[in-house]
């Protein structure tokens, strides 16, 4: 079975891969997406906005496994919003083990990894931007079970958490929880809840003075739904979206349609 089916799920926030499965070994999967989104208000923002804040991020993945364990990944992003003209705005790279794999046979998958981000000066200045500072560092976990219909999945379970820190400010833990059902290795269809909470000691968002989250005491929920469509070999196309619904000393009821498409590939 194709696990690059399971592969490689964007979020907002990030487009590093997430879920506890890996893709076919020595295999390549690009994944381009483009994301939408919009607010009229930052909950404790000063000054408070006068009119929707609107953005527009563009990022493009590059997944490889080179081994069944071992799996790497990145993506490269630009935005243009509101508070900034279009322009890169970070790059990230992440390594991850997977020490249990219910594919073949454990009880569940188990992955573990680490990653690094550089976000721009500019950026940082965009309050949409959900970068920490200059430089963030994870450490995560990821785990899931998959339940099989014939020779496909039918419909499986997964959690992601993570808990971070930038180059300056406070640290930040982060997670995710998600249903998947899978139809004729066609279609899929999922449901899930995203959710971040940061440490710094203000609660205050001044936004013609941002900085990025890294001393800001943030907190967000949002949930989402995603349905994705499988072209045979030319890979998947995927829509969804997301609406925040906890918004603390951030931007609230945040509005958020995702483009994307996986592309595997091998030399």
């Amino acid at each position: 079975m194709k696990k690059w089916l399971f592969a490689l799920i964007p979020l907002l926030g990030s487009a590093l891969e997430v879920q506890p499965w890996f893709g076919d070994c020595l295999e390549f999967h690009f994944l381009g997406s483009y994301a939408y989104s919009y607010f009229d208000k930052v909950q404790k923002g000063t000054p408070q906005l006068t009119s929707t804040f609107q953005s527009n991020v563009v990022s493009l993945g590059l997944d490889f496994s080179p081994t069944p364990e071992w799996s790497v990944d990145g993506d490269f992003q630009v935005a243009d919003t509101t508070q900034e003209n279009f322009n890169f705005r970070s790059i990230a790279l992440q390594a991850r083990y997977l020490w249990l794999d219910d594919i073949i046979g454990d009880k569940i998958s188990l992955a573990t990894g680490g990653n690094a981000r550089f976000t721009n000066t500019d950026s940082l200045h965009d309050v949409s931007c959900p970068s920490h500072a200059n430089f963030d560092f994870e450490f995560n976990v990821s785990l899931g079970k998959e339940f099989d219909a014939s020779d496909a999945w039918a419909w499986r379970l997964w959690g992601f958490g993570a808990v971070g820190h930038g180059n300056r400010g406070s640290p930040w833990v982060r997670g995710i929880v998600a249903i998947e059902t899978n139809y004729d290795d066609q279609h899929k269809l999922a449901f899930f809840a995203e959710g971040s909470n940061g440490y710094g000691r203000h609660t205050t968002v001044l936004i013609n003075d941002f900085n990025g989250y890294a001393k800001i005491r943030q907190k967000s929920i949002d949930i989402g739904a995603r349905y994705g469509y499988r072209i045979g070999v030319w890979g998947t196309l995927r829509f969804e979206y997301m609406r925040r619904v906890l918004a603390k000393s951030c931007p609230q009821e945040v509005n958020s349609f995702i483009f994307s498409y996986l592309l595997p590939f091998s030399f």
